[in-house]
């Protein structure tokens, strides 16, 4: 369970990233950088959301904000076929038997190989959404009601202090438990300064409140307009209609979008026809409007990024295993706050985590078992989609950079150069490594791992 507080001061958000950096893989990874895939020739300079590979190891890309385009293409960026679709497509997939699956703003697509809509349907969600009005009302109103409140320094004071003395009596618990990891050592030593720096500051402010006349003390209006309650309504349903993911494995697909109230995501299972759809998994924890859910015969994994995890389920939904955990030099864990944002597999079962602060991507078995470090793609670092997929007929990795817009490219090392086998890694792990360049900054939690 995770416990979330207001944001902390920089200086404690500093202290927390003090002394971590990410450590370099370069003298244990299997792949290097060999290369970038932008798209010539194309008739408009579209953004590229996401990405996957067909089974020839060709790149389907989704483009545009909508209406959008898809683009098949080679290695070298050439576009061998292309067609329009009317929404923003936002995540792909391709079928067993080459189909290629699209989602975008509520809507689902199957087309051939070369192009032909077999089917477009709403996505299952999108009438859940549009039948949750009253819902999505209370959740809106409760948002506005609190945004009215923070304008009030004297309620955002206090609302400080009621949240750092929680944050201080749980902490106090795991204390006396063992249990604080070494952030949360720092942070428990803090607390009463900021404690009684902002319970002075609420005194000075009621204090203040107090001299001023009835006028001129008059309380903020709190209560949002009809008009503000149905624009945020609108704008929550626009957001929530995104398909985050979608991919499928023999005669099951799955899609991956927002829970109709609060933030979590749910995974949805149907057959290819978009038929029999019914949720499997709900509460994921994604940040950033990011959660990607990827399927294989044994099940989907879930790059779970707000809880540093892999999650693998069957096709039921019940829960086989995970792995993972935080750690800011990305050898025994996943790095900065919200990682791995994506996932793929190989042609052998391995599965594949990228990461979107660093670029790293790493190769586990299906138990969660690191096999090796693939490498550190040079990409530009951000809490954001970083679609991954490893070629069908060839050793190479592939990496979307979103921000500038072209995949990176991973190769395999000359022999000479690798540093692997399982007992490498392992030993290599125990090393002392140098500081890497990539993914270095300020970058810390806005939550505290209350339990596992």
């Amino acid at each position: 369970m995770r416990i979330a507080f207001l944001a902390l001061p920089c200086v404690i958000l500093a202290s927390f990233a003090k002394g971590d950096e990410v450590k370099s893989i370069d003298d244990q990874s299997t792949h290097a950088q060999s290369g970038i895939i932008q798209f010539k020739d194309a008739p408009s300079a579209l953004k590229m959301n996401a990405f996957c590979l067909n089974h020839q190891g060709q790149i389907i890309a989704v483009c545009g904000n909508g209406p959008g385009e898809i683009r098949i293409a080679n290695d070298e960026g050439k576009i061998l076929n292309s067609w329009k679709v009317d929404v923003k497509p936002e995540s792909v997939g391709v079928a067993d038997d080459d189909t290629i699956l699209i989602g975008g703003e509520g809507k689902l697509f199957r087309f051939s190989p070369e192009g032909k809509l077999i089917r477009e349907v709403a996505s299952p969600h999108a009438a859940r959404l549009r039948d949750s009005k009253t819902q999505l009302r209370a959740e809106a109103l409760a948002t506005l009601k609190r945004s009215m409140t923070a304008r009030d320094p004297l309620a955002m004071a206090k609302s400080r202090v009621t949240s750092y003395e929680n944050m201080l009596t749980q902490l106090k618990a795991r204390q006396q438990n063992g249990t604080l990891n070494p952030s949360e050592e720092r942070l428990i030593k803090m607390l009463p300064d900021l404690l009684e720096r902002y319970q002075k500051q609420a005194d000075d402010l009621k204090r203040a409140a107090a001299l001023k006349t009835d006028d001129e003390g008059a309380k903020p209006d709190t209560e949002p307009t009809e008009k503000q309650i149905d624009s945020l309504v609108d704008s929550m349903i626009r957001t929530k209609m995104r398909v985050s993911s979608i991919s499928s494995a023999g005669n099951h697909l799955f899609v991956t979008t927002r829970g109709t109230t609060g933030y979590g995501y749910d995974v949805w299972r149907m057959n290819l026809g978009f038929e029999n759809a019914e949720v499997i998994v709900s509460g994921l924890s994604g940040c950033c409007g990011q959660m990607d859910v990827q399927c294989c015969e044994s099940g989907i994994y879930v790059a779970e990024n707000s809880r540093d995890r892999v999650v693998h389920y069957d096709i039921n939904g019940t829960e086989i295993n995970k792995w993972g955990k935080s750690d800011r030099t990305g050898i025994n864990g996943f790095t900065s706050c919200c990682n791995p944002m994506n996932v793929c597999f190989d042609n052998k079962g391995h599965v594949y985590t990228a990461e979107s602060g660093s670029g790293r991507i790493k190769c586990f078995n299906s138990s969660g078992t690191l096999v090796s470090y693939v490498g550190d793609v040079d990409l530009v670092p951000g809490c954001k989609n970083v679609s991954i997929a490893v070629s069908p007929v060839n050793s190479k990795v592939y990496m979307l950079d979103l921000t500038r817009n072209h995949i990176k490219v991973m190769e395999p090392k000359p022999a000479g150069l690798k540093a692997h086998n399982n007992n490498e890694v392992e030993n290599q792990k125990k090393a002392k490594l140098q500081p890497s360049t990539i993914g270095q900054g300020v970058s810390a939690r806005l939550t505290i791992e209350a339990s596992k």
